[in-house]
């Protein structure tokens, strides 16, 4: 091969590489949201690590939400064994936190912060569901509805079973769809 054909062709691949480059940048707003929100989904889904402290997740790695109220979750996880069969669950220093997924079975706190003032003055009912092959919900735990004039409410339950659960929060009578949260929990995926 010439040197002529070399320098040609070498010429060729940085023209390329140019013309490449340029349609990439200004055709980047078309392409590039979706694949920063697929790469963002896929190191989510397998990064399972707990939290060094509450403050490491951002608000909206954790946020429920429906058409009128929002509702922040953390999710406290301690994984079956001797230790944490039966006794108190007072001291959460050995629970691990997480949002909406659990690495395994166990105990579970969920702590949810409701993020509007006015939905504390109403009558908030929360459950956790297991979800079956078919998509039915099977209640686990489920409160009455109360007022939580705080913003916090929490629940507590053992998870059994890995699979897909729902923490629904109901909000005053629950009438339509825009009073209700569901926020899924996947458990050991």
């Amino acid at each position: 091969m010439s040197s002529n054909t070399r320098l040609n062709l070498i010429l060729l691949a940085v023209l390329v590489l140019l013309i490449g480059g340029n349609v990439a940048g200004f055709t980047y707003r078309l392409w590039g949201p979706a694949v920063n929100q697929y790469v963002a989904d896929y190191w989510k889904a397998h990064t399972l690590k707990p939290a060094i402290k509450a403050g490491d997740r951002t608000i909206a790695e954790c946020l429920g939400v429906s058409d009128f109220y929002s509702a922040h979750l953390t999710t406290y996880f301690l994984a079956d064994s001797d230790e944490s069969a039966g006794g108190p669950t007072d001291d959460l220093t050995k629970y691990a936190e997480y949002c909406d997924r659990v690495p395994g079975t166990g105990r579970v706190i969920f702590s949810v912060t409701l993020m509007e003032k006015d939905a504390r003055n109403e009558p908030i009912a929360i459950s956790f569901h297991q979800t079956d092959s078919a998509g039915g919900l099977e209640e686990i735990n489920a409160l009455p509805p109360k007022r939580y004039p705080s913003g916090m409410l929490s629940v507590e339950t053992t998870v059994a079973h890995k699979g897909k659960y729902v923490l629904r929060l109901a909000f005053g009578e629950a009438r339509n769809k825009e009073d209700v949260i569901d926020m899924p929990i996947l458990v050991g995926r």
